[in-house]
């Protein structure tokens, strides 16, 4: 693969973790600095959607590109950006099966998205087992958080896993449904809520991309 593209897989058993809204929303910011390719792999086109909405909208944005295809070879996504410095987005189905651990294979780093439910927080302990024998790196992400004390019991739940725990985490803000409405990033859009989601996104991501950069092949 090389070390100049690296691949980030977004997956979770468990459905509306926030693996699209994580996909997408980091996909903008790194699309702001250097080559960024989506991949949806998702049946259900969420992120397709998503991106088509983007270049309806406002076809100027600086947007990632889109590869769509339910069985895409990943290694053609992955030609797509060779010999550019770049990052590939993996957005994947709600299930850890053959698809996913293709996707788990090339990946440089695996994020996992949890919300903070306990039926969340119960569920997640699947999604890692499998991800364990795999033996691939991943790290956590708690994600829709209703406060900071939601959001603080649940990473002290999720640090009995093997895996490392992102110290951020992002809100529970209606911001980012109205983003995916409007096939934008949050830091796209206007007004006091657009900015602090865009402050706790850059945080997440600047840890999420250090835990990739501290481990390249």
């Amino acid at each position: 693969m090389g070390c100049e593209v690296q691949t980030y897989s977004f997956i979770s058993q468990k459905g509306g973790a926030g693996k699209s809204t994580l996909a997408r929303q980091f996909s903008v910011l790194s699309s702001e600095t250097e080559t960024t390719l989506l991949v949806d792999r998702d049946p259900q086109g969420t992120t397709s959607k998503w991106w088509a909405r983007r270049q309806e909208i406002e076809p100027t944005l600086e947007r990632p590109d889109l590869l769509t295809s339910e069985g895409l070879d990943l290694s053609r996504a992955i030609e797509a950006l060779r010999g550019k410095p770049g990052k590939l987005f993996v957005d994947t189905r709600p299930a850890v099966e053959e698809p996913e651990a293709e996707a788990a294979r090339i990946s440089d780093l695996i994020v996992v998205p949890v919300r903070t439910s306990s039926d969340d927080l119960e569920a997640i302990g699947d999604t890692l087992k499998i991800l364990r024998r795999l033996n691939k790196r991943a790290v956590i992400v708690v994600n829709a958080a209703r406060n900071d004390t939601r959001a603080t019991s649940a990473r002290a739940a999720l640090s009995r896993f093997p895996f490392p725990v992102c110290p951020h985490h992002l809100a529970d803000r209606t911001i980012y449904q109205d983003a995916a409405l409007e096939g934008r990033g949050v830091g796209e859009m206007k007004g006091a809520n657009a900015r602090d989601a865009l402050a706790e996104l850059r945080r997440v991501w600047d840890w999420v991309r250090e835990e990739a950069a501290n481990h390249e092949h």
